[in-house]
This record gives C-alpha cells, sequence and structure tokens, in this order.
C-alpha cells in the first residue's frame, strides 16, 4: 500500500439489533492497528465506524422488545460506540444511519444513480433471507437454505426499485483487472471476480413502506424505503459530508473499508457500481478479514453458549492483553479460534515474561549501575543494529502494510528474545563486579534503545505499553510519537542522559476474577 498524506478508513457499519460480540471487536481493532500505522508512517488518518439502524430486523426486534424503534436503535448504538471507547479504538468518527446527515447523502446518492438511468421499478417475486436482509437466489443456497442463517429464505411478492447491476460486470471486471489489490487478500478478490463472470443481476434496492415502514423514503416516491444495503453502504460518504458540506470528502475519499467476508459481495461489487453511476470514485481498498471462532472451531453462537461478549473479556483480561493476543493470534486473512486459555498462556509467556520482563530487567539494572540514567555509549555493538534494522524493522513494516499483524508481532518479539539473550550472555552483574563499568554502561545504552525501538513496534497495538515504555525512558510520550517512522527507526542517541522513572511491572501477575 503506497503511503498518501491523507488516509481516510472505515469498519463496516454493524447492524445495531444486538449488543456486540467479539467479531465486531476484532474487526474494530485491525482497523484502529492499521490507523495507528498509518498514522506512524505520518499520514493524516480519518477513521470511521458507525451503526446500521435500519431494516426489517431492527423494527421486529424493538416491537419484541416492547420499546419504539427510534428508542431501541439509540440504545443499542450507544453501546457500540462504548464498546470502541472502551478499547481504546480510535476512531474520529461514528456514524448512525438515523442522523439527518446520513438520510440526506444517502437520498443525493439515490437521485444522481436515477438521474443516471440506473435505477427502474418492477414487480417481483424472490427468495428473501431477514437475516441478511437480502434477496437470495437458488445457487445462493445450500439445501435451500441460506448457509450463514441455517434457514430457507421467505418468499416475497412486491413492487420494489431495483438497481442495473448487470450494466456494471464490465467496469467491475476492468477494475478487479487493473487494480490487482483493489480486494485483499487475494483469493476474496478472485472470488468476486468469478461472481462478475458467472453474470450479475440486477438488484433490489427498496421495499414497500408499507411492509416496512422503518427506513428512508425513496425521493419522489413516498410509497417505497431504500433498502437496507443501499441505504447503508453510502454511510461511507454520507459522513465525509457527501449530500452537505463536502469538505472532507474532497480531502480525504476515496478510503479502505475493512469488512467481513460474509459481506463482500455488497462492498466489492454493489458498492462501487453504486459509486460508478453516481460518478463518484470507486474505494481505494477492500480490506476482507476472516471469521473468529470458538476454541473448538465452532462458530459462535447464542445457542450453543459459545458467544464471547468484549466488554466481559477486558474485565477479565487487561485490555492491552486482548488486543496483542487477538492481533498476535488471529490472522487478518483467514479465520482464527478464540481460547480465552491461550489467551492467558500469551500474556504469561510474550507480555509478563517477555516485553514486561525485559523492560523491567533493563530499567533496574540502569537504577543500579549508572544512577538512573541512560549511559552514554561509547563503543557501539553492530549486534543489536544488523539485528533491528535487517531482521526487524523490514519485516515488521512490510507485514504491516500488508494486515499481517501477526507476523509483524512476531518479528518485534524474536528482537525481544535476542535482546534477553544478550542480557543472558553479557551477565552484566558479572561485568559490574569486575568493575567493567564503561563495558556496563555500553550494554545498558544499547539495551535502552533497543527498549525504545520495541515500544515504536507494539504501539499500534498496545498504544498504552507503548507509551508507558517510552515514559518510563525519560521521553515526552506525545512529543516522540510525533516524529514520522523514518525517523524513530533510525538507532540514535536518543535516549542517553535520560533519566529513567521505573513504574510499575507492565504486565503484572494476572489475578483470578
Amino acid at each position: 500500500m503506497k503511503k498518501n498524506k491523507t488516509f481516510y478508513i472505515t469498519t463496516a457499519i454493524p447492524y445495531a439489533n444486538d449488543k456486540p460480540h467479539l467479531g465486531h471487536a476484532i474487526e474494530f481493532l485491525y482497523t484502529d492497528v492499521m490507523a495507528r500505522f498509518q498514522k506512524m508512517l505520518g499520514n493524516e488518518v480519518y477513521f470511521l465506524s458507525g451503526t446500521d439502524e435500519h431494516g426489517q430486523k431492527m423494527l421486529k426486534t424493538a416491537k419484541d422488545a416492547g420499546k419504539p424503534v427510534e428508542e431501541f436503535a439509540a440504545e443499542k448504538s450507544a453501546i457500540f460506540q462504548n464498546l470502541l471507547d472502551q478499547w481504546n479504538i480510535s476512531n474520529d468518527d461514528f456514524i448512525r444511519t438515523t442522523e439527518e446527515r446520513h438520510i440526506k447523502g444517502a437520498q443525493k446518492i439515490w437521485k444522481s444513480v436515477f438521474d443516471n438511468g440506473d435505477i427502474y421499478k418492477k414487480s417481483y417475486t424472490g427468495l428473501y433471507c431477514y437475516g441478511c436482509e437480502s434477496f437470495k437466489t437458488e445457487k445462493d443456497l445450500v439445501d435451500g437454505k441460506c448457509p450463514l442463517h441455517n434457514r430457507a429464505p421467505d418468499t416475497v411478492s412486491e413492487e420494489n426499485y431495483f438497481f442495473k447491476l448487470s450494466n456494471y460486470a464490465e467496469p467491475l471486471k476492468f477494475l478487479f483487472e487493473k487494480q490487482k489489490d483493489f480486494v485483499i487478500p487475494e483469493n476474496r478478490g478472485k472470488e468476486m471476480l468469478n461472481i462478475i463472470n458467472d453474470g450479475l443481476e440486477d438488484v433490489s434496492i427498496s421495499r414497500s413502506k408499507e411492509k416496512l415502514p422503518w427506513g428512508i423514503l425513496v425521493p419522489g416516491d413516498e410509497t417505497q424505503v431504500m433498502y437496507v444495503w443501499f441505504d447503508a453502504l453510502s454511510n461511507y460518504i454520507t459522513a465525509l459530508g457527501y449530500g452537505s458540506d463536502q469538505k472532507l470528502l474532497k480531502k480525504f475519499w476515496p478510503g479502505v473499508h475493512v469488512i467481513g467476508k460474509d459481506i463482500n459481495r455488497f462492498h466489492s461489487l454493489l458498492w462501487p457500481a453504486m459509486l460508478m453511476s453516481a460518478g463518484l470514485d470507486v474505494p481505494r481498498q477492500i480490506a476482507v478479514h476472516g471469521f473468529i471462532y470458538a476454541a473448538d472451531g465452532q462458530k459462535m453462537s447464542k445457542t450453543l453458549g459459545n458467544v464471547v461478549d468484549p466488554m466481559e473479556l477486558t474485565n477479565e483480561f487487561p485490555l492491552e492483553a486482548v488486543r496483542y493476543y487477538l492481533m498476535r493470534e488471529i490472522p487478518f486473512d483467514n479465520d482464527g479460534n478464540f481460547s480465552t486459555k491461550q489467551l492467558a498462556l500469551r500474556y504469561q509467556s510474550d507480555l509478563a515474561n517477555g516485553i514486561g520482563n525485559l523492560c523491567n530487567r533493563i530499567l533496574t539494572m540502569i537504577e543500579m549501575y549508572s544512577d538512573n540514567q541512560v549511559p552514554k555509549v561509547e563503543n557501539v555493538n553492530q549486534d543489536f543494529i544488523n539485528f533491528l534494522q535487517k531482521s526487524t524493522w523490514p519485516i515488521y513494516e512490510k507485514n504491516m502494510n500488508l494486515w499481517r499483524f501477526d507476523l509483524a508481532l512476531e518479528a518485534t518479539w524474536k528482537f525481544v528474545t535476542f535482546c534477553d539473550q544478550q542480557i543472558s550472555d553479557r551477565q552484566p552483574w558479572a561485568m559490574a563486579k569486575a568493575g567493567k563499568t564503561e563495558e556496563v554502561h555500553d550494554l545498558l545504552y544499547h539495551l535502552a534503545e533497543a527498549l525504545r525501538h520495541i515500544a515504536v513496534m507494539v504501539w499500534p497495538v498496545m498504544p498504552e505499553t507503548a507509551e508507558k515504555i517510552i515514559t518510563q525512558l525519560g521521553f515526552d510520550f506525545s512529543e516522540e510519537f510525533a516524529k514520522p517512522l523514518t525517523e524513530l527507526q533510525q538507532w540514535v542517541d536518543l535516549t542517553v542522559r535520560n533519566k529513567i522513572s521505573k513504574g510499575l511491572p507492565l504486565f503484572p501477575r494476572l489475578e483470578k476474577k
């Protein structure tokens, strides 16, 4: 991914008819890590999240709860906003599809597409899955059922508006062939290209207001409301002022959308086609992540009782440890299993005994052997610099750009292990006892500088941990992280004569709750 001066990134907007689950949280986290990494590259980042609040499911769930749908949607949206706050997600904006700014923008894109001749009205009988909020064809079903919701779709007969998606088969095919990384990972892009080659069908984009009174009115026809996907997808530009003040749109669009594989088709085919029809730029990239499953590989479901509540999870484990575990254990480009047992093991091995112990050892030795101050270096140890500049930073940066946060962290922890091994091999306590003060100081300088680099690497994933390390090394965190990554990656005398302030252990022993 090329470096830009501006970088716009979004999560999908979760359907807010229920409380968040771990799948929502990991998508927020993937997006947050990339947003923070782009800030480290020196880009001006705008990060959007939000909630999708219209549609049949929302209306039915609110009715079942005995609440007005507006009140119910507001309550559920607030829970998602709270999750973003509690998980230290750095989003700049949060859009609700019930907001006036969104309604105006969604109606504008409808008008633009309609004026381009790509919307028409017809009577239709089709198979409708209320779980997906979409019509299905027979080839979408497995044994007559929606594979995502394991139930047969309902037969629906209505007069609706349709979008001429079939008109955009060739432009979409050209887009996919010209921009090979438009959809990543590669296999997700190939799936979409196969769908295009099989032939695209026009898509229903409205519902009868009589049957579905909860939605955005179709411009010029108040007997119809916009179908949830045509409404929801437009949030990515309505949040930037499309339909009102377009200052942010001009500055940040096009953007990168981070989505789950189950909604790839809507984002990679329908959404670009809508934008083409409206005369707007297509997204910069669609980044598609896998699913997160229970420890035994089963899909998380209320029926099986294995759903993980992300808020409860961070009551049991420190947030920084949860963020690290998910990014280290669940690769972006594939499915992964979640296990509290594995999380506890990672906490102990990688965090408490790894980076936490290394930080404590280095700061304690600076206290003991250098009067609480990072010593000046007399003899440069090229082994540290070579390992970092040849075997760590290039691998880290390459994989961060490729969304392989797990591999970037793996490279970081190899450097943590290298530093630990240097302490074990060199035995500074023995050197100090033998009066080799200069050699001890040289080693402590290198270790302190190495620790600074480690803090920079972990910041996108564990921002609080990085800030603690940087502060303990005697830096002003805000001032230090205002520097671009290219400067932070240099091996320099930044830490020399810094007064360290050793605090509490980064990752103390887990207390059973």
